[in-house]
């Protein structure tokens, strides 16, 4: 039974240090430039694993994420190949970063401007939906996401879509029994007190 994996990226840049100047095509900044690239800009990169057809469920099952400072060719590769099993069917964007995978697994190309499922069922629209929620995260709930733990808010936002047909009874048990069973961890004490975060977690 072949296993399905949707895989995607999305930018995002993490508290903004200023904004393109408009007006005049001479006076614009070309953000493409690495000279004029945001440094706090980061890429999360989302396997989602999707279920079987023999199965009552639909949509995705499992969700991991990585971040990463680009959607590259050498993250992309790395994630696939360490996370996902050889000869699995993967669903992508048309981006050139997944160009390679063809050389692991099954890929299929889905191209959005056309439409959002393929005549061979290619899409990635799955992890288009993980996508919307961290938007919503982002705008509509938090002050400020710091590349620092930029990692755990893209962590909450999987747990909410693999929960996402769970009551919120049944979402706040499974949480207070996981928060009262994991041992303290360093990075969740003493932040008051100057106990932050030194590095990113970075994938590539």
């Amino acid at each position: 039974m072949s296993q399905h994996f949707l895989l995607s990226a999305e930018s995002r840049t993490i508290s903004e240090l200023g904004v393109a100047r408009m007006g005049e095509s001479e006076d614009r900044v070309d953000l493409r430039l690495a000279s004029n690239a945001n440094p706090n800009k980061r890429s999360i990169i989302v396997a989602r694993q999707r279920a079987e057809d023999d199965t009552n469920f639909s949509g995705a099952v499992a969700t991991k994420t990585f971040i990463t400072k680009s959607e590259n060719t050498f993250a992309i590769n790395k994630i696939a190949t360490s996370h996902i099993v050889k000869n699995t069917t993967i669903h992508v964007d048309g981006a050139s970063a997944y160009d390679d995978l063809d050389a692991w697994f099954d890929v299929k190309v889905g191209d959005h401007s056309k439409a959002y499922v393929g005549e061979d069922g290619e899409c990635s629209n799955q992890a288009e939906s993980y996508f919307s929620r961290f938007r919503r995260l982002e705008y509509g709930q938090c002050h400020h996401i710091s590349p620092l733990y930029l990692s755990n808010y893209a962590n909450e936002i999987s747990y909410r879509e693999d929960n996402r047909r769970l009551s919120n009874k049944t979402l706040m048990l499974d949480i207070a029994e996981k928060c009262m069973n994991t041992p303290t961890h360093s990075e969740w004490t003493g932040y008051w007190q100057g106990n932050k975060r030194v590095a990113e977690r970075l994938v590539a």
